[in-house]
């Protein structure tokens, strides 16, 4: 017997179509029991058998998400400034970081901040923490907000279309065992791209130091 928990919980959001869509994508930035990316393969393999459009499918899905980072950020930044900063304070003397390189931290974010917003929604879990960080930090709303939506639009994208093409191409797909193989691949991927730069930036450290001297 095949065993495909992603495929049988795809199978009863069909039935409800796109709102099941917008409602399960919501759901999954407070209750993720289903990865994103598991859930969007998913709705690909299930748009390329006529379930619904692709194009309408990501189109809900992202708007979903989008309404519940949005939901997150502003809950978050209804503690207000002066709350938002002993919060801070508290979890940074666990850590033992000193209050000048929080407030380091928070002036880069700043400096960074939409490029940061677009690149943590394309990175798994922390995509889900990403607006309560932003909140945290004082993030400019509009910036967030905007950079994250053409993030979760990519990401929706991304997946739903692996999965469209994969069930074109893979006779029996399996949207399990898809999921798990895709984010191995992901994971695998953001690791080599963390790896580089690093070295990148290793390497240009000690040229700095090698041009000094």
């Amino acid at each position: 017997m095949e065993i495909d928990p992603i495929g049988v919980v795809m199978r009863w959001i069909s039935v409800y179509g796109l709102i099941g869509l917008f409602a399960a994508a919501l759901a999954e930035r407070f209750m993720p029991v289903i990865p994103s990316h598991g859930l969007l393969l998913s709705v690909g393999i299930s748009a390329s058998d006529g379930a619904w459009s692709l194009p309408a499918a990501v189109l809900a899905t992202s708007i979903g998400s989008f309404c519940g980072c949005a939901t997150c950020f502003y809950c978050v930044r209804a503690l207000g400034d002066e709350r938002s900063m002993r919060i801070l304070s508290s979890v940074s003397r666990l850590l033992g970081i000193s209050p000048d390189r929080i407030n380091d931290r928070i002036a880069s974010f700043r400096r960074r901040q939409t490029a940061l917003a677009f690149g943590l929604q394309l990175v798994p879990t922390i995509r889900l923490l990403a607006p309560i960080f932003a909140a945290f930090l004082r993030g400019n709303s509009r910036g967030f907000l905007t950079a994250s939506a053409a993030g979760i639009l990519t990401w929706s994208s991304l997946f739903a279309g692996i999965g469209f093409f994969a069930s074109h191409k893979i006779e029996e797909t399996n949207s399990t065992v898809l999921a798990v193989s895709v984010l191995g691949c992901v994971l695998l991927a953001e690791f080599a791209v963390l790896w580089v730069t690093r070295r990148v930036q290793a390497n240009r450290k000690v040229g700095n130091v090698s041009w000094q001297n």
